[in-house]
């Protein structure tokens, strides 16, 4: 048995593992081991991999990508001796800013760790098993379109719509039939057409909301930041803000839907920022969680406002 956990919520966590699905489904001929796929974000990383790495059966390979580094993730150091050496082999593939000290732990810790700041994830997963398969090739280009903002391919933005909508456990099974299918070189068909005419639905549904209680806040000497908050994911809110605020140099949007908070911006390194409140990301998005975030019902704690402020000027480029 193998194991793929991968980030649930972007092309190239799904896009990664549906190269490691067609490498394990149409590549190992002989002594194939069945793969099962699990989904996380950084939130419930942990947690996710404790369960794997508990478990009575131990995978014989765990292939982790695309997930970052939190520095909260340092827990699970033990976790991945330990099952090193009752046999687990344990990969992980990703692209995210690191320490230095951090990345070296966890090439002592794993059996093979690979991270490149300049291809996505999928593009270093099928460079590793794939590299002249020219699906793996075409999953890999989409997945760089989207992490790189490229905006080459209306497909891989069809697909980053339908994937961030089908978030969360109980869309696992929607997870694993797009990840089916882009593995097996079918990026369109009826059932993304549907998918698609369902997200946009409820994409034009949710953004009102988020408009009518946007804040633009003024920060001397930087410029301005707009926040505001929905039931839709912080990625979608921050582009909606930055379609409508485009003279704003740090967009932040609130997934009330799971307490997350991303940050976008050009100007700031949103990775620092998101650490100093124990999350991660990429320098220019990222996110993390805060407690009690509204002071009441859609007011948002001018005692965030003023930290988020701060560290936007202690963090700005």
């Amino acid at each position: 048995m193998n194991v793929s956990i991968t980030h649930e919520l972007d092309l190239d966590g799904l896009g990664s593992q549906a190269i490691i699905q067609r490498y394990y489904t149409h590549y190992l001929k002989k002594n194939k081991s069945e793969l099962i796929l699990h989904y996380s974000h950084y939130t419930n990383f942990i947690d996710k991999i404790k369960i794997i790495l508990e478990a009575k059966i131990l995978p014989e390979r765990l292939i982790i990508s695309d997930m970052g580094f939190n520095d909260d993730f340092k827990e699970l150091y033990s976790f991945f001796k330990k099952s090193r050496e009752r046999g687990c082999k344990i990969f992980w593939f990703d692209h995210h800013i690191i320490d230095i000290n951090h990345e070296n732990e966890l090439k002592r810790s794993l059996d093979l760790y690979l991270n490149d700041l300049n291809l996505c994830a999928a593009e270093i997963i099928k460079d590793y098993y794939l590299p002249e398969d020219l699906i793996a090739i075409k999953i890999a280009k989409f997945s760089r379109d989207i992490d790189f903002h490229t905006k080459k391919y209306n497909i891989a933005s069809n697909l980053q719509s339908i994937i961030a909508y089908n978030r969360g456990y109980e869309l696992d099974e929607v997870k694993k039939r797009i990840v089916y299918l882009m593995s097996n070189g079918i990026f369109e068909n009826d059932w993304y057409t549907e998918q698609l005419r369902i997200v946009k639905n409820w994409e034009e549904r949710q953004s009102d909301f988020p408009l009518k209680h946007t804040q633009l806040i003024k920060i001397e000497g930087f410029g301005k930041l707009v926040i505001s908050f929905g039931k839709i994911g912080g990625g979608r809110l921050c582009t909606l803000l930055k379609e409508n605020y485009p003279v704003a140099k740090v967009f932040i949007g609130i997934d009330l839907r799971f307490n997350e908070i991303t940050l976008r911006s050009d100007y700031i390194n949103c990775r620092e920022l998101a650490r100093s409140f124990y999350g991660g990301g990429h320098k220019d998005r990222a996110g993390f969680r805060y407690e009690k975030i509204f002071m009441q019902e859609n007011k948002i704690d001018q005692i965030f406002i003023r930290k988020i402020k701060d560290k936007i000027l202690l963090y700005r480029t």
